[in-house]
């Protein structure tokens, strides 16, 4: 037995034993306020046995429309709804954590200011105690559950895996957030918010090329939360994720392991094969099934070890989802919990020679052909965002028409190329705006950023094109480009050019060539 699950088998032995251990109780919970003016008030729980020479993992714990108000006690009525389960004396045993718990005031919402200030607690409580910044969880509820959601939308670099439950929330963000661990809950019979909110959310992160754990219980209404709070896999889930580095091994996982355990691969076969492990702890696995999103699907053979043989490439890009599908880990109300991984598979021939132009994209727009004679498709291979177009002259260009339409808000492009090395130019022009400070937004490439806090307007000027050009290694066949909102208005990306690096003549660069 390896030593992985010798330690998993050791720690749910630990769990059970401590299964009848009362979980904290509202006496427990400190009470505070915020600091940064709002005043909004919340508990919190600081594990026993603190000590301010070791970091600790905090859960930021938001909860239902019913418990809203100013007296700083009913979110934690019943147990915070079965949240304060967290914090079983098995659990903190295993691993000591704090707890914050915002009110919401009487007619608020989890979103706008309110959020932000729930939000903030996470640095006010940092202040004071030594919390692991890159152990930061949220979670919560229904209404809660919708601001989980919102909160990884506003702060997506902030937080190191998420539980949402019985809540919905805009798809569009998924494009941006696929890369963050996720475990939703939600009852099918759920009649107040009906449980597609969850199953949109998990599609869109998983289309998106996410790997997302998805308890659907066939019944228990809208109030699932005790039972779901103490699923004897959930605790040591959420407190194994770190910010930016998954858990690799924890259950429940699925992981592609063959012919490779990143997250693309190019090919010039028509099919390919996989294998890989599914982890469930102790507890068993129903079956494993691939799919292409958008095409085909089958089952796959094995379970904890499985294999697919054959499964057919389209030309361009496929995305392969791998999912496991478990029980509910709940008798009463059934279901299954289902967890996957996903590889995004390049079919195509050899590697261009130096200096191709292997994607010209115009964001937002139609296809257009530049003064330089670079052909620009119609607007494809994004994930997220919206469109927008204006009507102005432009100066530094000759091709008004290429920044006159735009894609904007928190979106990403994905692009097959052949792996090696790769000039990105990134179009820009702000035709919206018309001052420094109203359009700040960050731009990462291959998950490294390379624009933080960018001002279009501050840097060339408004009705001004711009092109910053960045030399990027793209290993696994697919090119990602990540645009994010930052403190003001949406990011914006006008067109953009992949050209294969080699020695390229200063023809291969388009108008307002500008270095970054």
């Amino acid at each position: 037995m390896s030593a992985h699950r010798i330690l998993s088998a050791v720690i749910t032995a630990v769990a059970l034993a401590f299964s009848i251990a009362h979980a904290a109780t509202r006496d427990d919970f400190l009470y505070g306020n915020a600091d940064d003016g709002s005043n909004l008030p919340f508990r919190y729980f600081v594990p026993p046995g603190y000590d301010g020479a070791q970091a600790y993992p905090l859960i930021l714990f938001l909860h239902g429309a019913g418990e809203r108000g100013s007296d700083n006690e009913a979110q934690l009525n019943n147990n915070a709804n079965g949240a304060m389960r967290l914090l079983d004396d098995g659990n903190l045993a295993l691993q000591p954590v704090f707890m914050i718990a915002p009110q919401c005031p009487t007619d608020g919402w989890w979103s706008g200011a309110t959020l932000t200030s729930a939000i903030s607690l996470v640095d006010q409580i940092s202040a004071t105690y030594n919390i692991d910044p890159d152990r930061v969880y949220v979670t919560g509820l229904s209404m809660g559950g919708m601001g989980t959601w919102s909160a990884v939308v506003a702060e997506p670099d902030r937080f190191a895996a998420a539980v949402p439950m019985s809540g919905n929330g805009d798809t569009n963000p998924a494009a941006t957030l696929y890369a963050l661990p996720f475990w939703f809950f939600h009852a099918a019979d759920d009649g107040t918010v009906g449980v597609s909110g969850s199953d949109n959310l998990v599609s869109a992160l998983r289309n998106a090329g996410g790997s997302v754990v998805y308890t659907r219980y066939d019944t228990g209404g809208h109030a699932i939360w005790p039972v779901a709070y103490t699923h004897p896999l959930l605790f040591q889930w959420i407190v194994s994720q770190q910010r930016g580095a998954p858990s690799a091994t924890t259950a429940p996982i699925l992981r592609i392991e063959s012919p490779t355990d990143q997250s693309g691969w190019t090919t010039e076969d028509a099919t390919i094969d996989l294998a890989g492990s599914a982890n469930h702890d102790t507890y068993g696995i129903d079956a494993v099934a691939w799919n292409t999103v958008g095409g085909v699907g089958g089952d796959a053979t094995g379970t904890t070890g499985w294999s697919a043989a054959g499964i057919p490439l389209a030309s361009g890009t496929s995305l392969i989802q791998v999912t496991a599908t478990a029980p509910s880990l709940h008798d009463a109300y059934g279901g299954h919990t289902t967890f996957n991984d996903t590889l995004r598979v390049n079919r195509m021939g050899p590697p261009p020679p130096p200096g191709t132009v292997v994607a010209a994209i115009n964001a937002g727009g139609s296809a257009y052909t530049a003064t330089d004679g670079t052909p620009y498709v119609a607007d494809t291979a994004f994930d997220g965002g919206s469109t927008q177009v204006s009507n102005v002259e432009l100066g530094n260009t000759d091709d008004d028409a290429l920044y006159n339409d735009w894609r904007f808000g928190n979106f990403a492009y994905h692009v097959a190329v052949y792996p090696g090395l790769y000039h990105v130019e990134l179009h820009f022009a702000d035709t919206y705006n018309t001052a420094p400070g109203q359009r700040i937004f960050d731009v990462a490439i291959e998950g490294a950023t390379v624009l933080q806090d960018f001002d279009i307007i501050a840097t060339a000027g408004a009705n001004t094109a711009i092109v910053d050009t960045f030399d990027v290694n793209v290993a696994d066949g697919m090119l990602d480009i990540v645009l994010a909102n930052g403190s003001v208005g949406n990011a914006r990306l006008d067109a953009f050019r992949v050209i294969r690096a080699g020695d390229m003549g200063d023809s291969i660069f388009a108008d307002s060539f500008d270095a970054p």
